[in-house]
């Protein structure tokens, strides 16, 4: 990272990460989220096929939900609010380009909301080997693996990366509330449907490496849309 970029990580990181309030919320979030992936553990069928299946799901697709949940209130407080606030355009006055402003504030949201993604992925490897006898780090493959900690985190910083540039590019008071709320129907919707996806896959993996290059190919795109938007954002057009 540029010296400037990694000033601004720096600065946003310590701001966040001794608060009560931010440690409270992530434990908050992590046991919430165990909740939700007992749902799976604890599904009613003697198939080892289907069992092994809910524990990618598991793996799969509840840490990145906890951590797309953790990183909402960090949005807001480090663009809505410093934007409503006018501390954004004092910041806009300093040397620092607008680009690589933005990209220490997303660093630093990728770094207070990680960790909630080992919580659940420790934790979630507990309870499947005591409660089901499934050892996960033995069952689970390496394209599991690397979805689950690398590639399905990139997809909450994507939507953060998104919102963070709607609300510098446009003042509607409710953007970020109508940006949640879309984002939380979407992901409702998947998380409704995937215990039928399981059950309708009768062998096999949910992940592979095939669905490892297409995500990669996938996050790629999104990211280069994203960063495109922002270089195109001059300081003279956020909206304040």
């Amino acid at each position: 990272m540029n010296n400037p970029i990694t000033a601004v990580v720096s600065k946003e990181v310590k701001e966040v990460w001794l608060r009560k309030d931010y440690l409270l919320t992530l434990l908050l979030n992590t046991v919430i989220f165990l909740g939700v992936g007992y749902i799976f553990i604890t599904q009613p069928t003697q198939n080892e096929t289907i069992k092994k299946l809910f524990m990618e799901l598991t793996f799969v697709i509840i840490p990145p939900f906890a951590m797309w949940i953790l990183s909402f209130p960090f949005i807001q407080e480090k663009f809505g609010d410093e934007k409503l606030l006018r501390r954004f355009e004092s910041l806009l006055t300093t040397p620092i380009s607008l680009p690589k402003l933005w990209g220490g504030k997303i660093i630093s949201v990728f770094f207070l909301s990680y960790p909630i993604i080992i919580l659940v992925v420790m934790v979630f490897s507990f309870i499947w080997y005591f409660l089901a006898g499934l050892n996960p780090l033995v069952i689970l493959s390496i394209p599991v693996w690397i979805m689950a900690l690398i590639i399905t985190p990139m997809i909450p910083m994507i939507y953060a990366a998104f919102s963070s540039w709607s609300i510098l590019r446009f003042s509607h008071p409710r953007l970020m509330e109508a940006l949640n709320f879309f984002a939380i129907g979407l992901s409702v919707l998947v998380f409704l449907s995937s215990g039928k996806i399981v059950e309708s896959i009768a062998s096999g993996h949910i992940v592979n490496w095939l669905i490892i290059i297409y995500s990669i190919i996938g996050i790629f795109l999104a990211a280069s849309l994203v960063l495109l938007l922002i270089y195109k954002l001059d300081k003279e057009n956020v909206t304040l």
